[in-house]
């Protein structure tokens, strides 16, 4: 694979919204991998289909044809990768992987709370040691789930390229129905509505 020609292509596909061709860069970097998955599809598809025996891609065609364009893209390995296409709220909760994944790429739709909905249903299955690349951490829907990882223990922040989060995950989230108060963003109560609670305690009511 000549690495530098591949990631200037694959970020021209796109040029009017493309992953940084750093961040692509990053992504090959990490790999090979056996299985990896992404929601949107654009340029990062066509290098995960180099960098990836399997890779699976939740995404709508859309006004743009974008399924439809990057099909005809002689870059993109096509035997490599799996199209799931509708929105993503409805097919990620009905389909099931057939084993663990290397890499997932959040780059879907941006609207809250579609990628907490993504980030909930894709997370449990990635291996430990694998990815979670988040994509778009300037918008404040997407900087809440990067917000929300750098304090917990089961991922580590290995680096932030351009607006592309790089997590790497690293034990078992809390899933508990009572875990809340384990996660590392609720290890403190909002004060402005907590303070009450606080002097009751230190008044010893």
């Amino acid at each position: 694979m000549e690495e530098t020609g591949l990631v200037k292509r694959a970020s021209g596909f796109h040029p009017w919204d493309a992953m940084s061709p750093m961040a692509l860069s990053a992504i090959l970097k990490r790999g090979p991998f056996r299985s990896s998955v992404e929601t949107g599809c654009g340029g990062s598809t066509i290098v995960l289909s180099h960098a990836s025996d399997r890779h699976t891609a939740f995404a709508i065609d859309g006004k743009d044809r974008t399924i439809s364009e990057l099909r005809k893209q002689s870059d993109l390995r096509t035997g490599k990768v799996t199209f799931v296409e509708g929105e993503t709220k409805d097919t990620l909760p009905a389909y099931r992987f057939e084993g663990e994944l290397d890499l997932v790429l959040l780059d879907g739709p941006h609207a809250y709370p579609l990628p907490q909905i993504e980030f909930a249903y894709l997370f449990p299955w990635i291996r430990l040691g694998g990815w979670l690349v988040v994509d778009d951490i300037q918008i404040p829907s997407v900087y809440e789930i990067f917000d929300f990882l750098r304090k917990e223990p089961p991922v580590v922040l290995e680096e932030v390229v351009v607006r592309t989060a790089f997590f790497r995950r690293t034990g078992a989230a809390e899933h508990s129905p009572d875990g809340w108060a384990r996660q590392g963003i609720n290890r403190h109560a909002v004060l402005r509505y907590s303070w009450r609670d606080r002097l009751r305690t230190l008044l010893g009511r």
